[in-house]
């Protein structure tokens, strides 16, 4: 039996793949669940186990070569005596060939894809295949086919309503400079830059983005830190850090503000039943935001083991496509360097993120005296198509009011 592995599709907006290396050789023998090779994505390599046992027999595809998902990579067979070359050919005619299977092998410690409460999409193969053509999120479409199946009259609907936005007027043309430009050189995008300048460029063109800022003084945070550090290292021998505590924070705000754990369809505001918030982590090649679910049903211990084990996951360029999917909300800090405030771009289809900044001592009247606080600034950046800006500014103020008062979480 012959065996065509073909270049797995990883997450739902994955186009394009590369094999970064090959684990075996042509000729290895095989055994089932064995890693076979690893795979580049636009958020971190995969390590891909072997569908089965056999041989190795040929390798289609060499290493650091882009190729499209469901492309013919390699082929195993039982033994070193099969026709390989007639099965591959047969198949490229079309032709059905009764020993050969197709197999699209699995992640290594792969879990199903799903997002928070809101099903696959259901679309028919010429609707995917004009949205792909015109640029159009199926995510973002309401179906009017059978069971709210997306047709192709509802792509056709989206991008004639896309096509009516004014496009901007180019700026005027400025004669080239008589002087000799500066010494430059060009730097290929990787495809992480390449996905990372796409997506938010997306944003920023899609959601009109407005920003409330507020500053907290963290006193009783950073004391409730320390009362709960010591406990937590001696239950899981890691550090607390005041992002895990503001991730169980910020989870507790969302069940009162469900609108801020949201996403805006084509006609409607899909309200997601589960808290998975985003971690934005710096990495060499550029950004990442794995995803920690259920944010509000866990203890500061599990948060702070989770995050620990998604940040090293994150870069080491080992995250799974689950782990970096289905997210409602994210948070952001850069405050461990030195930054004292910015505004972050929306994570597409979520519909706010917080920015955190960095803790700095300022002088302030308490009780009609000035005193030296430490104050951080916090900035939501929001999606004015589903939330306006009084619930902004409330949803901001309850996380300032906690972050100044944290004992309250638990009355």
């Amino acid at each position: 039996m012959v065996t065509v592995i073909e270049m797995p599709k990883l997450s739902p907006t994955m186009e394009q793949g590369k094999v970064v290396n090959w684990a075996k050789e042509e000729g290895d023998a095989l055994e089932k669940g064995e890693i076979l090779f690893e795979v580049e994505t636009d958020k971190a390599n995969v390590e891909i186990e072997s569908p089965r046992g056999g041989y190795l027999r040929k390798i289609l595809v060499k290493a650091n070569v882009l190729v499209g998902v469901n492309t013919p990579i390699a082929i195993i067979a039982d033994s070193m005596k099969e026709d390989v070359e007639g099965a591959l050919a047969a198949r490229q005619r079309g032709a059905e060939v009764v020993s050969e299977e197709k197999e699209t092998p699995l992640p290594a410690q792969a879990k199903p894809f799903s997002a928070p409460s809101a099903g696959r999409v259901k679309i028919s193969p010429i609707a995917q295949k004009l949205a792909k053509e015109h640029g159009i999120d199926p995510t973002l479409l309401q179906g009017t086919g059978p069971g709210g199946r997306i047709v192709k009259e509802d792509v056709e609907q989206a991008f004639a309503q896309q096509s009516k936005i004014p496009t901007p007027i180019a700026p005027p043309h400025v004669a080239p400079s008589v002087f000799s430009p500066a010494p430059y050189k060009d730097i290929e995008l990787t495809k992480m830059r390449r996905v990372i300048a796409q997506r938010l460029s997306e944003s920023k063109r899609v959601a009109p983005h407005f920003y409330v800022d507020m500053t907290a003084d963290v006193t009783n945070i950073i004391r409730l830190k320390e009362d709960l550090e010591k406990k937590v290292e001696q239950a899981i021998s890691l550090k607390l850090t005041l992002t895990d505590i503001l991730l169980k924070l910020v989870s507790q705000v969302l069940k009162e503000f469900p609108m801020l754990n949201a996403s805006l369809l084509e006609d409607r505001i899909r309200m997601f039943q589960e808290i998975n918030i985003g971690v934005a982590v710096g990495i060499e090649e550029g950004l990442v935001v794995p995803v920690v679910r259920n944010v509000d049903q866990k203890t500061v211990s599990h948060i702070c083991q989770e995050v620990k084990d998604l940040v090293n996951k994150a870069r080491n360029k080992r995250l799974l496509p689950h782990e970096y999917s289905g997210g409602t909300f994210t948070v952001t800090n850069l405050g461990m360097f030195g930054v004292e405030n910015f505004h972050a771009i929306i994570n597409q289809p979520e519909s706010a993120i917080l920015a955190v900044s960095s803790i700095k001592q300022s002088p302030v009247v308490v009780d009609g005296k000035i005193e030296s606080r430490p104050l951080m600034n916090l900035s939501l950046s929001v999606d004015h198509r589903v939330v306006d800006g009084v619930m902004a500014a409330r949803f901001l103020g309850r996380i300032k009011e906690l972050i100044e008062s944290p004992y309250l979480l638990f009355v």
